[in-house]
């Protein structure tokens, strides 16, 4: 097989590369060449930019790609392009989101179903000025235009926010650095927010399996965890494996703001992953086993600046006391 990844050079799209390989595929990368991996399995690099229908179409013009996989697609532009340059491809596989479930026809009840995406849904509260709404529909469009326009048989994973070892938006390893560097940690609403994650090789394997399967062509799928945790059991999973003990100041929503971190915004969204276990065979690694290795590898491997990790930590630090003070005085 003959795999194209937009987009292979970091964090799961490393994964990817790695699953492919391993399953015996040839693999090639088209980046802007600014990363230079040095921990991937043979493949071949192809460098332009993305964004260029110009640079696609050199990519994809008379060449016999059987997988096109778009890891870095996130607007109708994007998929318009990715349509137009690989026209004679045999599978595209487009990397999409949870977040389009804001769109979902109905709230509940949960869990939702792949098909429950609403492509021309407005919610009430769509608020293009906040930046998770910005993602949410931009990826919303990129789908639809895959949807209702592509001839190419076509797949669409959708990953709630992906976490494992060398992730490289560093959400979860934000509450992990506050653990090392002891001290309380700021819970909005108690840490009872509900959700899944998706280990980052997992996701890869989605991929891997959904690549010239007919089960999926021209059909989404939500891969994740089968648990379903909370921030705080992230964070006590996390601990546990960093052999800490987490201490904690419970403080309304609208008192911490995001001084509670990164994934304090995530919304109670539960989504079904039972078509990807029957037609992917899916198999989600324990949240337990992934959270440990994550948690170990962030310790002992992770190499980026603790100091702007911890760059809010003082003012947290602050609101703790401030808090803990205003209880006291109370009781």
């Amino acid at each position: 097989m003959q795999v194209l990844i937009l987009g292979g050079t970091s964090f799961f799209g490393k994964e990817m590369v790695r699953a492919f390989f391993a399953a015996g595929h040839s693999v090639t990368v088209f980046t802007r060449g600014h990363a230079k991996p040095t921990d991937l399995p043979p493949h071949q690099q192809l460098t332009g930019d993305r964004n260029s229908l110009s640079d696609l179409m050199t990519v994809g013009k008379g060449k016999n790609w059987d997988v096109v996989i778009d890891n870095i697609g996130y607007t109708q532009e994007d998929s318009e392009k990715l349509i137009k340059a690989f026209k004679t491809a045999k599978h595209l596989i487009f990397d999409s989101t949870v977040s389009v479930y804001r769109y979902a026809k109905t709230s509940y009840p949960q869990p939702l179903s792949e098909d429950c995406v609403d492509y021309r849904s407005r919610p009430r509260e769509e608020d293009l000025t906040d930046v998770h709404w910005k993602y949410a529909r931009g990826k919303l469009d990129a789908e639809r235009v895959i949807v209702e326009e592509c001839k190419t048989p076509w797949t669409i994973i959708r990953p709630p926010v992906v976490y494992g070892p060398d992730d490289v938006t560093n959400r979860g390893f934000w509450y992990l650095a506050r653990l090392l560097d002891g001290g309380p940690i700021l819970l909005s609403n108690g840490g009872i927010q509900s959700f899944r994650l998706a280990y980052s090789k997992d996701v890869a394997l989605a991929f891997l399996h959904s690549a010239l399967n007919p089960k999926a062509f021209n059909k989404a799928y939500f891969v994740g965890q089968k648990e379903i945790i909370t921030l705080k059991d992230f964070i006590d999973e996390s601990a546990k494996h960093l052999g800490v003990q987490p201490q904690y100041i419970n403080l309304p929503a609208e008192c911490v703001g995001e001084l509670a971190g990164p994934h304090a915004s995530m919304i109670n969204m539960i989504v079904d992953i039972s078509r990807a276990e029957k037609e992917l065979q899916f198999k989600p690694t324990p949240f337990a086993e992934f959270c440990r290795e994550t948690a170990l590898w962030f310790r002992e491997h992770w190499k980026g600046d603790s100091t702007q990790l911890l760059a809010t930590r003082p003012k947290e630090l602050a609101l703790a006391l401030k808090w803990k003070n205003v209880v006291e005085e109370f009781l």
